[in-house]
């Protein structure tokens, strides 16, 4: 096999770095990550100015390459020079410093870069750690990442479909797959003052579920167990379509 890794921590970043060791026991590895963090950029791209792609450093099957765009850039400018002319065959986005359940979905760097892999066909996993420290215990996380890519060796994952991998901070209780929890952010910035007393906002906030959200993937991990959770690209709301017709039939 042949993997390529990304992250949106940058390519230094522990995480990355232990995932990288560990997943070369399926083959070759080629890391191709921003050159700093990135949290936060789900799926921008940068458009104003050119990339560049520098090669790091080269050891037996490891290739490791930075790039000075967001984690999508990364993943695109990889299949557009490294892979041009073989696809990997697995894309995996992580390990994250910090959880990505829930509404995270929608802003996650890691997301972002997993998802790049799935619009490209390419089987894809975003890997998350509930702990934002730079040098976590990776252990468990690392063992799960292994155990669902076995299972993605196993069975190919549907068309337009990707895995969004979470590991509580915690020893888990197991895996569970379920589906992400729909919520919102609460308590969103600090509101203080610069040095010269303009009025400053700092971005920080928690996740709140919606109250008639059933258990999922924000209260799993929560609660202990690693989760897993297939996430797809269409995001249609097929069970209103009819119903939206008809409201534009009726408004014509």
């Amino acid at each position: 096999m042949h993997i390529l890794l990304s992250n949106d921590d940058g390519f230094r970043a522990a995480g990355i770095q232990e995932l990288a060791q560990a997943m070369l026991a399926f083959g070759q590895v080629t890391i191709v990550a921003p050159d700093g963090p990135r949290s936060g950029f789900s799926g921008a791209i940068t458009t104003t100015q050119p990339l560049r792609l520098k090669h790091r450093a080269t050891e037996g099957n490891l290739a490791v390459y930075s790039c000075e765009g967001t984690p999508v850039d990364c993943v695109k400018l990889a299949l557009n020079t490294l892979f041009v002319d073989q696809r990997p065959d697995l894309i995996i986005s992580g390990i994250n410093h910090g959880s990505n359940e829930g509404i995270c979905v929608s802003y996650s760097g890691t997301l972002g870069a997993a998802r790049e892999g799935c619009i490209y066909g390419i089987p894809s996993l975003a890997v998350s750690l509930d702990d934002t420290a730079w040098h976590p215990d990776f252990s468990d996380s690392i063992d799960y990442t292994i155990r669902v890519v076995k299972m993605m060796l196993e069975k190919p994952l549907p068309w337009q479909t990707m895995l969004s991998l979470n590991v509580p901070k915690t020893k888990p209780k197991g895996l569970k797959v379920c589906p992400m929890t729909v919520g919102r952010f609460v308590e969103e910035f600090v509101h203080s003052e610069d040095g010269k007393g303009k009025r400053i906002h700092w971005l920080t906030g928690r996740q709140d579920p919606a109250e008639d959200t059933k258990e999922a993937d924000w209260h799993y991990l929560k609660d202990g167990w690693a989760t897993l959770t297939p996430l797809q690209l269409d995001c249609t709301n097929y069970q209103w379509l009819e119903e939206l017709e008809a409201l534009a039939q009726r408004s014509a």
